[in-house]
């Protein structure tokens, strides 16, 4: 089967994009979306956060879609962005992902050759980093995806950078679980192994940013989290201040509240 050109009407691809004050980013992932995506029945969905920034305009410009989350954390994001995809298979991917144009193709495969395989995710690697990060990047994946696939069960593997599953299995859960800033992915995997098989695919490459990855206190909380996901199967919560527009929004109405109570 080719994938030049799919003659079938219904909507193969969603791909959802959470974005934050990423207006550095998002055009150059959206422009790499949409060439991914050329030759598929799909939509490309950004999920704003409250974003401050140019992130919104600049998606819209692109000719995608745009919703507002209100409520902070990627979590929230992920799951209002993948409530209205009308995909058969829905992509998550961060606002600084550059999908190559075969991916799509290569993944939509994977699926088509195993009826079981219900969530799939690639080997990331890094298009803006020295080579010394690259080259330690491939020891640091080799290492998580033992304890992604062996000591976790296969439960775990895909991260939301770019991470594929089916949408009417992703409908059987409670989706992603907005009270989560990071880890989200994880937890969705758990969820949906229940229904099939979850896969870290070390073949499917997926060129992301560097800039996510630094050791600092996040990462050594994610990798708590990861650990704790692939242990246990449970995440360690972890809840986002809120945004700047949205503490404003808040504080102004709470001024209005005391302003109508001293009157009375």
């Amino acid at each position: 089967m080719t994938y030049d050109m799919i003659e079938n009407k219904e909507m193969l691809f969603s791909i959802v994009i959470p974005a934050y004050n990423e207006e550095k980013n998002i055009k150059s992932c959206l422009d790499c979306a949409k060439k991914a995506s050329s030759n598929f029945v799909s939509e490309i969905i950004v999920a704003d956060n409250n974003s401050d920034d140019k992130t919104v305009q600049i998606a819209r410009d692109c000719g995608v879609k745009v919703i507002l989350e209100t409520r902070q954390g990627v979590g929230a994001a992920r799951k209002a962005g993948t409530a209205i995809a009308k995909g058969k298979y829905v992509l998550h991917i961060d606002a600084d992902t550059h999908l190559p144009v075969n991916y799509l193709g290569e993944v939509l495969k994977r699926f088509e050759k195993d009826i079981d395989l219900v969530c799939i995710g690639g080997q990331m690697y890094f298009y803006d980093a020295p080579f010394w990060k690259n080259f330690l990047r491939i020891f640091v994946h080799r290492f998580l995806w033992f304890f992604a696939v062996v000591i976790s069960r296969k439960t775990q593997g895909p991260m939301g950078n770019n991470m594929t599953f089916k949408n009417s299995v992703y409908k059987q859960t409670t989706g992603f679980d907005e009270n989560l800033r990071f880890g989200e992915d994880m937890d969705l995997s758990k969820k949906l192994s229940e229904f099939g098989k979850v896969k870290l695919d070390m073949s499917l490459d997926c060129p992301v940013s560097c800039r996510r990855y630094k050791i600092d206190k996040g990462l050594f909380d994610y990798s708590l989290n990861f650990f704790s996901m692939s242990t246990k199967g449970e995440p360690r919560k972890n809840d986002l201040p809120p945004a700047k527009e949205v503490v404003k929004k808040d504080y102004t109405k709470l001024k209005k509240i005391i302003g109508r109570k001293e009157k009375k």
